[in-house]
């Protein structure tokens, strides 16, 4: 969007702490809390302990964005929104079909596609495997 940075456009404002990026480098929405909230979502999504440390470190991204007086509050807030939306989607549509193509590369023969995927509870003597259910 074209929304000017408030290191430019509050008259009056203290000055920022860190240089004010040049005019045509909008504000809205900030890229860093859009990366912090997508990397959020999508850690917790694979490793849901990992959100004690993700989403607090997003959180502290996003506020470090405003109180360096380079963005306003709403443009971190749509940021960590949409990255975290966007991550949500993207791991929601690829779990299946990445399930799917790892599960027939571990059936195959070739030695360096097993190491790469791991050997599946198949080759590892039907044990289960916290979290997975065996037929």
């Amino acid at each position: 969007m074209d929304e000017e940075r408030p290191c430019r456009a509050v008259v009056g404002a203290a000055a920022s702490l860190v240089p004010c990026p040049g005019p045509g480098d909008w504000s809205f929405p900030s890229n860093h809390a859009v990366l912090a909230g997508a990397a959020a979502v999508a850690l917790t999504m694979a490793v849901r302990r990992l959100a004690l440390l993700t989403v607090p470190l997003a959180l502290l991204m996003a506020f470090s964005r405003v109180f360096v007086g380079v963005h306003y509050p709403h443009d971190v807030a749509f940021g960590l929104l949409l990255g975290g939306s966007a991550a949500a989607l993207v791991v929601l549509a690829l779990t299946g079909p990445t399930a799917a193509v790892i599960t027939a590369a571990r059936t195959g023969a070739v030695p360096a596609v097993v190491w790469f995927t791991g050997p599946g509870p198949a080759r590892r003597g039907m044990r289960n495997v916290p979290g997975c259910r065996l037929p």
